[in-house]
């Protein structure tokens, strides 16, 4: 786990300086400020950068792929939470839009690569494709859609908008983003 979460500090840290490739820092594109973060509940959202295609989705296209149950435990502002989430699997969600774009000139380019989730407030939180990556790490990162009670009754997730990202194994809840608007695949940029 320790070298995931370098993984994505240091693909952060070398995106913010925006050295080459699309990055965090490179948000000047008509695509991602197509709406303002004004907070509310999402109805969709939409997946883009570095996939084969970019796609919107909706609770039914959520709803139709094939669904994972994680149950985590972790730190919120209002104590220790425990929840059993319904959702797609990120890695999932990205192979349900032609995958990853390759880049044959990069030896295990995944690893250079990273995913930004949005709330319509603009809170961000960053994942490594080497956490989600199958023959990686693997994580069942989730984008949930409903929320299991303990006498096994599925509810959609309302208060948090139509979409949330689950991170097991996170002992907060900081990446937990609610009312996902945007999903942005990006890069680490190259160093020659």
């Amino acid at each position: 786990m320790n070298l995931t979460r370098r993984i994505a500090i240091i693909s952060l840290t070398l995106s913010m300086l925006g050295l080459g490739q699309p990055t965090l820092a490179d948000r000047t594109s008509a695509s991602w400020q197509e709406t303002k973060c004004q907070g509310g509940t999402s109805d969709r959202l939409r997946l883009g950068g570095q996939v084969e295609e970019s796609k919107t989705f909706t609770l039914s296209d959520l709803q139709s792929l094939p669904a994972s149950k994680e149950t985590v435990t972790f730190l919120s502002g209002q104590g220790q939470e425990t929840h059993t989430y319904i959702g797609v699997p990120l890695w999932q969600l990205i192979q349900s839009s032609g995958g990853l774009k390759p880049n044959p000139n990069v030896k295990n380019n995944f690893l250079r690569q990273y995913i930004l989730v949005e709330g319509t407030d603009c809170y961000e939180a960053v994942v490594a494709v080497g956490e989600i990556e199958p023959t990686f790490e693997g994580k069942q990162v989730l984008v949930a859609y409903a929320e299991e009670d303990s006498s096994h009754n599925q509810t959609l997730l309302s208060d948090q908008g139509f979409a949330r990202l689950v991170v097991p194994g996170d002992q907060k809840g900081g990446r937990y983003v609610s009312n996902i608007n945007r999903i942005l695949v990006l890069s680490a940029s190259d160093h020659s």
